[in-house]
């Protein structure tokens, strides 16, 4: 029986690989306008080297189809969460430096074999279990609370960890970093009191270990506040993808359009409703077409009776509510509207009432929220 089943796996396999099927539901990315956030900031403090984040799916976009782009962009490393993360972006190919960014249970670093990649130590404990058990050369970023009060060690701790790191000839400390909690707020106190314990930080770390190549604190939003940091790293997150959490507005242009095609269409009469619980009832008579998209590719449920998608080009308000695989919507504005019609659930004109930023306005949420969860299951496509 094995070995039906192991056929009957490949089989499988190679139907996937070569995809012979029409896909529902469609994430598109472009290449340029990912390329084009990244020189933006790269343009903006030109010492500064720009390190994608590549975490959680590359915000949605696609984790390997994001990596293969930049692949070739000499980034100092790209950052991920987990070891899980780096394992597939070296299955698939891509060869630039990794940074695990978040917590990694010591037993994956031991086992590492991947080249080119560093881990970061994000508390004391953590730390004095690694020197206590690594026996191999291995890169760390250390991670230094300047005021998040989530991870890092504290200043009053950076003397002990310097003698613990030294304890360990297989450890480098190849960078440190920080975050900062505020710095989409201008002009805040907060991120003003983190960069002062962050720049005193970097001044004790650079005494006692002159090798140190990166120190990384500014994401997207503390871009803006480089110039009065220690550093020579940003982590680029939400800003590669075109969402612009910056005050200066820079230009940004959102990567990613959601697509799928209307599956069927319907008259529904005045006074009758629409989905479940009958929280739509039509006030005149209307056309409504279904698309086949609902909260498990990526339709937000809150966007129920709220939320619109664009028929040739026409805002089309989302009617009823938004079911796991399916969203009603009213197609009436569209004269002729046909079944295989082109829809867009998420529009990249940032003007669109279905862009990411306003959807994720209208479910009173980020727009992290409603790029990450664009399931892993759905097509890439780069555009």
């Amino acid at each position: 029986m094995k070995p039906r089943l192991d056929a009957a796996r490949r089989l499988l396999r190679r139907m996937m690989n070569g995809r012979p099927y029409e896909n529902l539901v469609e994430v598109r990315v472009s290449r340029s306008d990912i390329l084009h956030n990244l020189n933006v900031f790269k343009k903006q403090n030109p010492h500064i080297a720009v390190a994608p984040v590549l975490k959680s799916n590359a915000y949605g976009h696609g984790l390997a189809e994001v990596g293969k782009m930049l692949d070739r962009e000499q980034a100092p490393f790209f950052c991920v969460d987990s070891f899980f993360e780096a394992l597939t972006l070296r299955n698939e190919g891509v060869r630039s430096p990794i940074l695990v960014i978040g917590y990694t249970p010591l037993k994956n670093i031991l086992q590492n074999r991947l080249a080119d990649i560093a881990f970061c130590i994000i508390g004391i404990d953590e730390l004095e279990e690694a020197v206590q058990k690594i026996k191999k050369p291995t890169k760390i970023h250390l991670k230094v609370d300047t005021g998040m009060h989530r991870h890092g060690i504290m200043p009053e701790e950076i003397e002990k960890a310097a003698v613990l790191i030294r304890s360990n000839t297989y450890i480098e400390l190849e960078g440190i970093y920080s975050h900062l909690a505020d710095a989409d707020t201008p002009d805040s106190p907060h991120t003003k009191t983190q960069i002062e314990r962050w720049n005193a930080a970097v001044r004790q770390f650079r005494t006692a270990f002159p090798g140190i190549r990166y120190f990384h604190c500014a994401a997207t939003a503390g871009s803006v506040y480089l110039p009065e940091m220690e550093g020579n790293v940003m982590r680029l997150g939400i800003g590669l993808y075109g969402i612009d959490t910056t005050s200066k507005k820079l230009g940004l242009r959102p990567a990613l359009e959601l697509h799928t095609s209307i599956a069927s269409l319907r008259t529904v009469l005045s006074g009758e409703s629409v989905g479940y619980n009958a929280t739509f009832k039509a006030g005149r008579d209307i056309v409504v077409a279904s698309i086949p998209a609902g909260y498990n590719e990526g339709v937000d449920r809150r966007l129920s009776n709220k939320g619109f998608v664009l028929v040739r080009g026409t805002p089309c308000p989302i009617v009823g509510r938004v079911s796991m695989n399916i969203t009603s919507i009213d197609v009436s504005s569209v004269t002729g509207t046909k079944t295989k019609e082109p829809v867009v659930i998420v529009s990249k004109d940032p003007r669109a009432p279905n862009s990411v930023e306003k959807i994720a306005a209208t479910c009173g949420t980020i727009p992290y929220e409603i790029l990450v969860h664009i399931p892993a299951h759905l097509r890439r496509v780069v555009v």
